[in-house]
């Protein structure tokens, strides 16, 4: 095991969708969020307990919503914003939750078992 990185190379580390251990294996396979079992390089298990991804969804869930307000927040500066329909609000700020959330779903996995790896690092060969 390789000896622990800095928080911002953590970061990085987990934007880019890497194994915490190795820094080498990919996270995920195929879209939008499918975990792989264990990294492809050392062998890490991803999955240390059942639920184990629920922080991951707790950090999607709030990212969005700080965005999301923070948007409409701006747009309520922007004149001429009111003169919209409330259905085409309605649905112009649903369908941006959705496609916040899914853009952000794959980053917030990774920076959730990042920070856990980081914060107790477990060994590849651990069971699951």
């Amino acid at each position: 095991m390789r000896a622990r990185p800095s928080f911002p190379q953590l970061l990085l580390n987990a934007l880019h969708g890497r194994c915490p251990n190795c820094r080498q294996g990919r996270v995920f396979r195929g879209w939008p969020n499918r975990v792989l079992p264990r990294c492809p390089d050392c062998g890490l298990s991803y999955f240390r307990e059942s639920g184990y991804y629920l922080g991951g969804m707790i950090i999607t869930y709030i990212l969005t919503a700080f965005i999301l307000l923070a948007a409409y927040l701006v747009s309520l500066l922007i004149p001429g914003a009111g003169a919209f329909s409330e259905n085409f609000k309605f649905v112009f700020w649903t369908c941006l939750a959705i496609l916040l959330t899914l853009v952000l779903v794959r980053p917030a996995y990774s920076l959730w078992l990042s920070l856990d790896f980081w914060l107790d690092p477990w060994q590849p060969d651990e069971p699951t």
